[in-house]
């Protein structure tokens, strides 16, 4: 079952990644799908903020574990094909799944997952110590560095628009929104850009929810009229859902990284030096290429 929603997830992706990273020095010889049509919106481009994480004590990172020899991570756990519970099992799968056990690997730590609300690692459970780190294909913003510190980048995304054409044929683009509602996850960019289209008045509101999944089921059951999602994520979460379609990249240039506590700034020093490794010794790549076919169509490390 993975490895044939893999293969759906990389055919769409492979076309989409070719626009919403078309400006990368990295080249692939895949073929790719028609470019799906692409905008900017100015108020939904990120904002990383120039704010630098808390400087290196010169501890011993292991020392500000939450718990010894073991990596607590925070994750909703139902972002695929970053993170997500197969049906059956227990433990997540995914490409983040795959970085942080390399990572905690490299560390001589044991990674543990903890499922969690997306929108608290933010304001809760990283600033409070809950887990030592929060993986969730998170976008570094400017507002999140108030609570939270982050690593150096790993992966770097655009938002996109999901319809059921099915039922809203007429939706090509975000300037087709007026008058309808929105679904988005709660706490993420998305909700952010989706919030923004409605104070322009290019969409009557938005419908918020704790999962992204959630928001993709009320649009299969016609309860929203379009989702507003990070790309590879909602190609991973619509190949299982029939007949759901992205019409158009909104390009935010979104770079994610592992939110860690800003009590915890020689542990991140020691993920950066392991994440910085794993890209430039092809372990990164390795990771990539199972989960999206592909290499990665942004220069590694990333700046």
């Amino acid at each position: 079952m993975r490895s044939s929603r893999l293969t759906l997830v990389a055919t769409a992706l492979l076309g989409l990644l070719a626009v919403s990273c078309a400006s990368s020095k990295t080249t692939t010889t895949q073929p790719t799908a028609s470019p799906t049509p692409t905008t900017s919106v100015g108020s939904c481009v990120n904002k990383p903020g120039a704010q630098p994480p808390a400087a290196p004590k010169g501890a011993d990172y292991k020392t500000q574990l939450k718990e010894q020899g073991v990596l607590n991570v925070g994750s909703d756990n139902a972002y695929p094909p970053y993170e997500s519970i197969p049906s059956g099992q227990k433990d997540p799968v995914g490409f983040d799944v795959d970085l942080y056990k390399e990572v905690a690997k490299r560390l001589g730590l044991t990674a543990k997952s903890t499922t969690t609300s997306f929108d608290g690692l933010f304001a809760s459970s990283i600033p409070t110590g809950t887990f030592d780190l929060g993986i969730s294909a998170i976008t570094i913003t400017e507002d999140r560095k108030k609570t939270v510190d982050f690593t150096i980048p790993y992966f770097v995304a655009n938002l996109s628009l999901a319809v059921d054409p099915s039922k809203t044929p007429n939706i090509k683009t975000i300037d087709d929104l007026s008058g309808l509602t929105i679904g988005v996850q709660s706490g993420t960019t998305g909700e952010a850009c989706a919030k923004a289209l409605v104070t322009q008045g290019k969409a009557k509101e938005i419908k918020s929810y704790e999962t992204s999944t959630q928001s993709f089921d009320d649009l299969v059951a016609g309860r929203v009229a379009a989702v507003i999602n990070d790309t590879p994520a909602s190609v991973g979460i619509i190949a299982n859902r029939t007949g759901l379609k992205i019409v158009q990249i909104i390009e935010t240039n979104e770079k994610y990284g592992f939110a860690i506590g800003k009590e915890k700034p020689d542990l991140r020093a020691a993920v950066n030096t392991a994440l910085t490794n794993m890209m430039k010794d092809g372990t990164f790549t390795a990771i990539y290429r199972t989960w999206f076919k592909t290499v990665p169509p942004f220069p590694l490390p990333i700046q």
